[in-house]
């Protein structure tokens, strides 16, 4: 009987060590690996088991992610594409004024 309860104890103990990990995985973190090894080298320092819990309890929601991203990437590119825009025109008016300076003959911009 005491082995039976000193083996549910060490699962227990176990169990709780490995919260951490535990719970990375049943989120489907991408870096479970890591979080495990983080836990289990130094999840025995109090700070590293805080640590790890920290990195597993994170929200790490890929769609969220690829939302922010495409929404940063479309307003780069569309503030890109706007300077490229008024860059073009500018250069044009300039090239116009300096055929202008240069022949006297009526060129039309």
């Amino acid at each position: 009987m005491f082995q039976v309860l000193e083996g549910a104890a060490l699962i227990a103990a176990l169990s709780l060590y490995l919260i951490p990990s535990i719970e990375a995985d049943a989120r489907n973190h991408s870096d479970a690996l890591a979080i495990t090894v983080v836990n289990i080298l130094l999840g025995w320092t109090i700070v590293g088991w805080f640590a790890a819990r920290a990195w597993a309890h994170r929200v790490h929601d890929e769609r969220l992610l690829s939302r922010a991203a495409r929404k940063f990437r479309s307003t780069a590119g569309r503030v890109t594409s706007q300077k490229i825009v008024e860059h073009v025109k500018l250069r044009a008016i300039q090239e116009c004024r300096n055929k202008t300076n240069r022949r006297v003959a009526t060129t039309v911009c």
